[in-house]
């Protein structure tokens, strides 16, 4: 049953307070217990809020409302618990938050009654390691992209797969990403569009310096390792393009999948196809 509901929002999008007073009007008249995060509480004029601790450790949903760059760092606050999320798309593409805004509180009733479905979607684990020793360490839902700085040159990237080495891409960067993430920038990049439930990591070269450099994709139980080989130029790693840091010649990648997928609500009304056509335009003139 669940009893205690969590909310973010996207502070300044629009519509944004209505929709979740009404939520939360709703969820209060059945009885729920509502914690909202402190940006959340503020968004609404209220002085009282609920950690980020404390939300990970007793919410039994978390509705998010906003894009899929609100949903990718609200699901940070619960990295490693159970939690499902259910994404409410107050932007203009949104493939994480599927519930438009008209359906959000149709959809948070069905949602409390049960009447609901979820895909689990797996995340990467990145550590960093450098002379031996792990200096870094997170957790991605869509990406991770190592690229150049804006004047640098083309970078060599050296990459082993399970103990295998693989290649060294001369790039302007590479992509590794998730089947969620492979409609965010690897598509971009000119990676294939993967099912999001697929058992897969897509690796993405950025601009290559070879034509023959094209995407693969592997089992998601592979272990990747990289090394940068370029020790004079700027390199940075980004994580779902929210978390950064400058890499150096001596740090070693490794990347993996995260034991615990997130568990992310779906709409009954459109499949992945739908939402496709529905996103990337398919079939418009």
């Amino acid at each position: 049953m669940m009893k205690n509901i969590a909310i973010v929002v996207k502070p300044h999008a629009e519509e944004v307070a209505d929709i979740t007073i009404q939520i939360c009007d709703y969820l209060k008249s059945e009885g729920k217990n509502v914690l909202l995060e402190e940006r959340t509480a503020s968004v609404l004029g209220y002085s009282d809020f609920t950690t980020h601790n404390e939300i990970k450790n007793n919410a039994d949903l978390l509705i998010v409302l906003g894009g899929d760059g609100t949903l990718i760092s609200s699901n940070r606050i619960i990295s490693g618990a159970n939690i499902p999320i259910l994404g409410v798309n107050l932007g203009r593409l949104g493939f994480l938050t599927e519930t438009k805004v008209e359906e959000a509180l149709d959809t948070v009733k069905k949602v409390l009654s049960g009447n609901y479905k979820f895909d689990n979607r797996m995340k990467l684990i990145s550590d960093i390691f450098y002379d031996e020793e792990k200096v870094f360490t997170t957790e991605v839902l869509n990406d991770i992209v190592i690229n150049k700085g804006a004047l640098a040159r083309i970078i060599d990237i050296e990459v082993h797969i399970d103990n295998q080495y693989v290649n060294t891409y001369r790039a302007d960067g590479l992509i590794i990403s998730t089947p969620t993430g492979s409609t965010a920038y690897t598509l971009a990049a000119g990676g294939p569009i993967v099912y999001p439930t697929l058992n897969s990591i897509i690796l993405t070269p950025i601009c290559p310096h070879s034509l023959t450099h094209r995407p693969i994709v592997i089992h998601d139980d592979s272990e990747i390792k990289i090394r940068i080989l370029n020790d004079d130029e700027k390199v940075f790693i980004t994580y779902d393009g929210q978390i950064g840091r400058k890499m150096s010649l001596k740090e070693e990648i490794f990347i993996y999948k995260s034991p615990q997928p997130v568990k992310l609500i779906v709409s009954q009304k459109r499949n992945y196809f739908a939402l496709l056509k529905e996103k990337l335009g398919w079939g418009s003139t």
